[in-house]
């Protein structure tokens, strides 16, 4: 696939994997969740949304 034919962006795209594999290390107990929010540069409160929400409609919530 050509760059110029990209769905996303490549800095989207790594944004997207990093989110994804800082949420599975917190998930699996290997960081804590403040830790995780640090390291997405959220806030703590805003981990906890999305942690409820993980823990409710899974992983396409």
């Amino acid at each position: 696939m050509q760059e110029s034919m990209e769905i996303y962006p490549r800095t989207a795209a790594e944004r997207a994997m990093k989110l994804q594999e800082v949420l599975l290390r917190a998930t699996a107990g290997k960081i804590k969740w403040w830790e995780a929010a640090e390291l997405i540069g959220i806030s703590e409160r805003q981990m906890r949304r999305w942690r409820k929400r993980l823990e409710e409609q899974g992983p396409k919530g």
